[in-house]
């Protein structure tokens, strides 16, 4: 019998060898997949990141733009009004030359 025991210990542990060499065999590709899975998410972070800093640098340029629009829309604004001022006040003249010039036109 002691053979007998001896042959099912020896069955007994190349089958928990087996068992753990399987169980070793899949976590190790478990842990690759997840690596791989890592690497694609830090390209995907990579990506993103380079899209948000043109997004960015897009975004100050507009800004700096609307900016210097703004000064101009105030700058043209003022001189409209200026120029109101201006038409308002010689207005008087020029109607009065136009109506010399016109009569003369007319005789």
């Amino acid at each position: 019998m002691a053979a007998e025991e001896v042959l099912q210990g020896a069955d007994h542990y190349k089958s928990e060898i087996e068992r753990l060499t399987r169980e070793l065999s899949e976590t190790t590709h478990e842990k690759i997949q997840a690596a791989e899975y890592g690497l694609v998410v830090l390209e995907e972070k990579l990506t993103l990141k380079q899209q948000y800093d043109e997004l960015e640098a897009e975004y100050d340029g507009l800004k700096q733009e609307l900016e210097q629009l703004k000064e101009v829309n105030e700058l043209c604004h003022r001189l409209s009004s200026v120029s109101r001022g201006v038409e308002k006040k010689n207005k008087p003249m020029f109607n009065k030359k136009n109506k010399v010039v016109f009569q003369k036109k007319i005789y």
